[in-house]
């Protein structure tokens, strides 16, 4: 996802203007340009402000505050007023573009050249171009299923009980909410044991240019998202809307997606929750995270919200860390910072009143947190907001 110059992140390149300053000086000079390059190799910088403003299209530009550090995109939005000593070019994000660049005659410009930069648009390396079947089976103990072998991808998603199936003479056994996906042409058995049963999905499908050895030959423990995304495709394969199958490939490629994040490898462990118990979670998170915005203008604690919900510090920073992958004083902060911008953005209040208002410890500290979040001081943010 693009960057917009309206971003924080880019007030330290420039500022925000509504259109180009009407100039009736002659000492100033309107340049268009048009923009089709996608990679670029240098950059320009001027000793004076220029302001640029796009006409037609959508135009990335490129900032570097030091030749040191990496170029940052950006999509144009708005007029920009580009502060003198900033590196910058454009980069078209669609076909072609247009801009207009005006500046003060005696500006004086260099270029330096840079490790080749681009964009290019978003394009999909994963190829499912159709789904032949999928079905959900449930087999009894001492199941065993002799075999086979076929020109196209096999996918087995293992919802309870235990499945082993073996792979070209090597064995894999699949707990409950495992996966295992078979490449075209792997001959495979499947079986259950004397003592467990076992239910679980199949999707048969074709997909082109995918290296096997990407996906094939392991057994992936369901993450709360892949497990989330079965749990959509299997409630969905039975509907009968226009678009469904266009939905039911999206999400199958999603699927392949979090498959081949490596952190998905299986690591067995306890730590599946029923969908019961998640609803519970999903309720309680919703209450604690309304409580936080109730009282994001105090100088709220873990203690608190524990007392407040009969809840245990651990099992707190659990609940977060197992739903929103942070802990909770890192997500209140979180909230009370991008408060704090719409403070500073739409209120006449001081750096000093916004880290009061917050709840902040002092504003030495909110200052330090705020650069940490956006890479600019408050104070800094503040200035460079032109209404």
């Amino acid at each position: 996802m693009y960057k917009k110059t309206t971003s924080i992140q880019c007030a330290k390149y420039c500022e925000i203007l509504k259109t180009l300053p009407k100039n009736g000086n002659s000492n100033y000079f309107n340049a268009k340009k048009t923009i089709k390059k996608k990679i670029i190799d240098e950059l320009f910088v001027y000793d004076l402000y220029v302001y640029v403003q796009v006409e037609s299209g959508i135009v990335g530009i490129v900032f570097l505050d030091d030749l040191n550090h990496k170029p940052e995109l950006f999509a144009i939005h708005k007029t920009l007023k580009i502060k003198p000593g900033t590196y910058f070019n454009f980069i078209s994000l669609s076909q072609s573009g247009a801009i207009t660049m005006q500046m003060h005659l005696s500006a004086n410009s260099q270029k330096v050249r840079i490790p080749e930069f681009g964009s290019n648009g978003i394009k999909s390396s994963i190829k499912v171009q159709e789904i032949y079947a999928y079905y959900y089976s449930t087999k009894g103990n001492s199941y065993f299923f002799e075999g086979e072998k076929h020109p196209y991808w096999e996918m087995t998603f293992v919802d309870n009980g235990e499945l082993i199936t073996n792979v070209e003479g090597t064995d894999y056994t699949l707990p409950p909410r495992s996966v295992f996906f078979y490449g075209p042409h792997q001959f495979h058995t499947q079986r259950t044991t004397d003592k467990n049963t076992c239910s679980y999905m199949t999707i048969m499908f074709e997909m082109k240019d995918m290296d096997p050895e990407k996906l094939s030959n392991r057994v992936i423990q369901c993450s709360k998202n892949m497990f989330q995304t079965l749990s959509m495709f299997m409630h969905l394969s039975n509907e009968k809307w226009e678009h469904i199958n266009e939905l039911l490939l999206s999400l199958l490629k999603l699927l392949i997606i979090y498959a081949m994040d490596e952190t998905n490898e299986i690591e067995l462990s306890n730590q599946n929750i029923n969908p019961m118990q998640q609803h519970y979670e999903d309720e309680l998170m919703n209450e604690i995270t309304q409580y936080i915005m109730n009282h994001i203008n105090s100088s709220l604690t873990i203690n608190e919200i524990c007392d407040k919900f009969a809840i245990s510090r651990s099992s707190l920073q659990a609940l977060f860390k197992r739903n929103l992958d942070i802990s909770p004083k890192h997500y209140i902060n979180n909230i009370k910072l991008e408060q704090s911008k719409i403070l500073l953005k739409n209120s006449a209040r001081t750096v000093s009143e916004v880290s009061d208002m917050l709840g902040f410890a002092s504003i030495h500290y909110f200052s330090r947190k705020f650069k940490l979040q956006y890479g600019i001081a408050p104070s800094e943010y503040a200035k460079s907001i032109v209404n």
